[in-house]
């Protein structure tokens, strides 16, 4: 017998519901890379996924895909094959960065079931301490519109032009840039290059450009 070939057995005898949600958690990992703990559509299947990650694990395995799961940081990725690399422009590569700095700073400074946010403006100033020019605005809308349908970031009501308007920072980010890519990261946006990495965060369909390293992520609008 092939390896996973019984747990994938087990998949067809789900009852209705939970074949409903053993559906819908595939194409969330496939269409948006993350399934996030706190986030209000993701809650459930987050729940199933982790109880049922042997199901997952089989299924990916016959596309020599995977599922990462970091259950301290309440995250659910799909990780696929090189086919899914996508590359980041400067920009989207060093405010991808900012970000995920920002929420390793702040996640301590919070419960686990709140997500951290920083303002519009203080993200501006973070991004050109780093960068060391600014990010106009029509290039700023871009940008976050980008990694908010990758799943890695959210905007609060109003307009990103807006200084005011808050950035809620998902937990995606650290599974998106680990530690170690964190130097790598900062060596390409010194050179100005672009960089390839995998996609999805572990995964994603890679259409266009997508977020940096193992992740893509789409996040729901």
């Amino acid at each position: 017998m092939r390896p996973g070939a019984f747990e994938l057995s087990l998949i067809a005898e789900l009852g209705d519901g939970d074949f409903s949600l053993f559906q819908k958690a595939l194409q969330t990992l496939l269409a948006k890379t993350f399934i996030i703990r706190g986030k209000d559509r993701d809650e459930e299947l987050y729940d199933f996924t982790i109880r049922n990650a042997h199901l997952f694990d089989a299924w990916f395995s016959c596309m020599e895909a995977q599922i990462v799961r970091d259950e301290s940081l309440g995250v659910i990725a799909f990780r696929g094959g090189s086919d899914t690399r996508f590359h980041m422009g400067r920009e989207d590569t060093c405010a991808l960065l900012v970000l995920r700095l920002i929420y390793e700073e702040k996640r301590t400074e919070l419960s686990l079931s709140a997500f951290p946010s920083i303002t519009v403006f203080d993200f501006l100033q973070k991004y050109k301490a780093m960068a060391g020019a600014d990010l106009r605005k029509t290039r700023l809308t871009e940008v976050l519109q980008k990694l908010r349908t990758h799943k890695l970031i959210d905007i609060s009501s109003g307009e990103t032009a807006d200084m005011d308007t808050l950035l809620i920072l998902y937990p995606s980010l650290a599974i998106s840039v680990d530690r170690d890519s964190i130097d790598e990261i900062l060596a390409s946006i010194g050179a100005g290059g672009e960089k390839a990495k995998d996609g999805r965060a572990e995964g994603e369909n890679a259409e266009d450009e997508k977020p940096e390293d193992e992740n893509q992520g789409s996040a729901d609008q």
